[in-house]
């Protein structure tokens, strides 16, 4: 029970603790707001209003119920010809001064509005507009290196007075930048256009084979001839080899029925010679008759070319001339 009791006092403790800590650290924030506020006020105070609106907007970041660091913004600001930076925290005084029921702030509303509108015509508006973004969800507007909401485009902005930069990103390798410099009282309108998309890259078409060259034609012409004429050449060799040991068979051999025949063995060659030469002559004659055939084809089919070739051009030339036991042939095909 006692363990429970502790147990219970702890919570109620640190319960204790977390209501009191806001309070605390909300004092201990308000104290460091004040240091950077008087740091502001001695910059100002000292000509310096760049490193005193540095200062100012600190101490309003860590305490922004501080009203006093966002006036002295505003009228550093102002001081500093940033005339439309002004308007804005005027404008941002005025509503807060609105909310706060601090007795301090009273009439500030009053005295934030009569600033921003005295401020009006020292302003220069600018009103930034995209055109060919269809479809192009890449594209952002950056205006003074920072992005622009999309949803401001076409829509007339305050900005300071001198020299701003434009930039439109579409994907492309470098930005499109326009510059455009802002005075007093001037409207200016920039419109961007976005460059049309390149056209997809359409893959070269394959070369087409080029046509068989016509000396190519009529050169397998000629080496289809020059086969079959060798094969026709053979034909007629095994045709004389079988003849002759036809011959010697049926001179020495007696005969045995169906074209069979019973021979010494002195004349088992010429018996073995004349069947090898039939077998081989039948081979050649279908050979011949085939090379024979495709050789007049190619020869018919190809177009005429002169009788002399020209120079580096193919020719094949057939010869046939007496050869060591019959006649030879022979093929020469030049490039």
């Amino acid at each position: 029970m006692r363990s429970f009791e502790r147990l219970l006092l702890t919570l109620c403790s640190a319960a204790l603790l977390a209501a009191a800590a806001p309070p605390a650290l909300a004092a201990g924030a308000e104290e460091d707001a004040k240091t950077l506020f008087a740091r502001g006020r001695e910059l100002r105070s000292a000509g310096q209003c760049e490193q005193a609106v540095i200062a100012f907007r600190s101490a309003l970041e860590i305490y922004p119920e501080g009203l006093g660091a966002l006036r002295n913004i505003a009228e550093c600001e102002e001081a500093l010809g940033l005339f439309a930076s002004a308007r804005r925290d005027w404008w941002d005084l005025r509503r807060a001064a609105l909310q706060s029921n601090e007795a301090k702030y009273a009439g500030w509303s009053e005295d934030a509005e009569l600033r921003y509108r005295a401020l009006g015509n020292k302003v220069g508006t600018l009103t930034l507009q995209v055109q060919g973004a269809e479809g192009r969800p890449r594209v952002q507007v950056a205006l003074d290196g920072k992005p622009l909401d999309p949803r401001l485009l076409g829509v007339e902005l305050e900005r300071d007075l001198g020299a701003h930069t434009v930039e439109l990103f579409y994907g492309g390798a470098a930005p499109i930048t326009e510059r455009v410099e802002l005075t007093p009282g001037v409207r200016r309108t920039v419109t961007l256009t976005v460059p049309a998309a390149l056209p997809a890259r359409v893959a070269p078409a394959a070369p087409s084979a080029p046509p068989p060259s016509t000396s190519g034609v009529r050169v397998g012409g000629y080496i289809a001839l020059g086969v079959g004429g060798a094969s026709a050449i053979a034909t007629v060799v095994a045709l004389a080899v079988r003849a002759g040991a036809v011959s010697a068979v049926e001179d020495g051999c007696s005969p045995a029925g169906g074209g069979a025949y019973v021979c010494p063995p002195s004349l088992q060659g010429d018996y073995d010679t004349g069947k090898t030469a039939t077998t081989l002559a039948g081979v050649f004659a279908g050979v011949g008759v085939a090379g024979l055939g495709a050789g007049i084809t190619l020869l018919l089919l190809s177009p005429s070319e002169p009788a002399s070739p020209a120079p580096g051009k193919s020719q094949a030339t057939l010869s046939v001339a007496p050869w060591p036991g019959g006649l030879g042939s022979r093929l020469r095909v030049t490039f």
